[in-house]
């Protein structure tokens, strides 16, 4: 049995009806056409004659903004970002939600590239940072003292570390033998 749950999203103060069927979300073509200033006409032409596009195109009744249950030329979600990528307009509109796309194109694929030499250059910096601040502090004796007492308790801890195994692997020793006789 078919599932229908439609539901409404603004966009350039223009309200875009979508709906689902069988967990396929699609969204009527038109208001999209008319929130970007693009004319609709020339664009569901330029839709029906796209080799790939084409074939997903739908007619669904979705209800209008007047409220009236309307049949509605639909694309499938998944695929009208893409379209609308590639619809030639000078609307400002179309031409800001193009920039958009560009950013994120860029960060999809450059994104984590850029990120990671942000995150070596911050690494570098903080580093020079830690360098010219322990020159500094290296002159302060109490400063030194906390060096050698932290490094003293790193000392003691891996010691005891040590111990404890050498415990743990002689009372294992003392239980096996118990055990078999």
């Amino acid at each position: 049995m078919e599932k229908r749950i439609e539901k409404f999203l603004e966009f350039e103060g223009k309200v875009l009806p979508f709906l689902s069927v069988d967990g396929i979300w699609y969204i009527a073509v038109k208001p999209i056409c008319e929130a970007l200033g693009v004319e609709y006409t020339r664009t569901f032409k330029n839709l029906k004659e796209d080799e790939f596009l084409s074939q997903l195109l739908a007619e669904q009744p979705m209800v209008a903004t007047d409220g009236k249950l309307r049949k509605m030329i639909c694309l499938p979600e998944r695929y009208v970002y893409g379209w609308l990528f590639g619809i030639r307009s000078e609307s400002p509109e179309l031409k800001a939600y193009k920039m958009e796309c560009y950013d994120v194109l860029y960060n999809h694929f450059h994104g984590p590239l850029t990120k990671r030499v942000e995150a070596l250059r911050t690494i570098t910096e903080t580093e020079r940072q830690i360098k010219k601040l322990a020159s500094i502090l290296a002159e302060n004796p109490d400063y030194v003292e906390l060096i050698r007492l932290r490094s003293l308790k790193g000392d003691y801890t891996k010691q005891l570390t040590r111990l404890d195994e050498s415990l743990r692997r002689g009372q294992v020793g003392l239980f096996e033998n118990a055990t078999d006789e």
